[in-house]
């Protein structure tokens, strides 16, 4: 399978914080889709963080967007999603071994190459979800959040696409898992 250069497709990346940290979050958009694709996206973004509004925390925080088009590694200024309701979850007790947590939603392109988006801000691990299974995993069926989430990530326009450019297929999941990165800083 073909590696592609970082810069194949068209990128908006979303910077937010949660919990004490700064994350940033990376949505691709599909070749030649120009502003039209930029703006449609930002609405995808709304929506799907509005999915999450009863998983995020209530300090989750849109600080800064940016996006480069295709074959440009120039990220410029863009448009922060618009009507992203606060997050409700009560900031935890133990907010710096959840501030490491994050979902991965995963996928595939229909080309077969790798889709993954991290989430942070979250309580979806099994230590504050206590009706889902504890295999740090959260599936659709477990709950609406993530039947929600993978939704408006797999439908509406304009598809998500993985690194080949090819639209991204995301599976019916959420991986949860202790960022090991974040609880080498949270140690330190």
């Amino acid at each position: 399978m073909a590696d592609f250069a970082a810069n194949f497709t068209a990128r908006y990346k979303l910077r937010y914080s949660s919990l004490g940290h700064v994350h940033t979050q990376q949505w691709r958009i599909a070749r030649g889709a120009g502003a039209t694709g930029l703006s449609s996206m930002i609405l995808k973004v709304a929506a799907y963080l509005n999915t999450l509004t009863t998983a995020r925390w209530t300090d989750f925080t849109l600080l800064s967007a940016t996006y480069a088009p295709e074959d440009s590694d120039v990220f410029l200024a863009a448009g922060l999603p618009a009507g992203v309701a606060a997050g409700t979850l009560v900031i935890p007790a133990n907010p710096i071994s959840q501030s490491v947590a994050a979902a991965s939603f995963v996928g595939r392109s229909l080309a077969g190459q790798k889709a993954r988006m991290f989430q942070y801000g979250t309580g979806l691990e099994p230590e504050e979800n206590t009706g889902i299974g504890d295999n740090w995993r959260i599936t659709s069926a477990e709950a609406a959040t993530i039947l929600n989430a993978v939704a408006i990530l797999n439908n509406g326009s304009p598809a998500i696409v993985a690194s080949d450019g090819n639209n991204a297929v995301w599976y019916g999941y959420a991986n949860l898992k202790y960022n090991d990165y974040w609880l080498r800083r949270v140690r330190a």
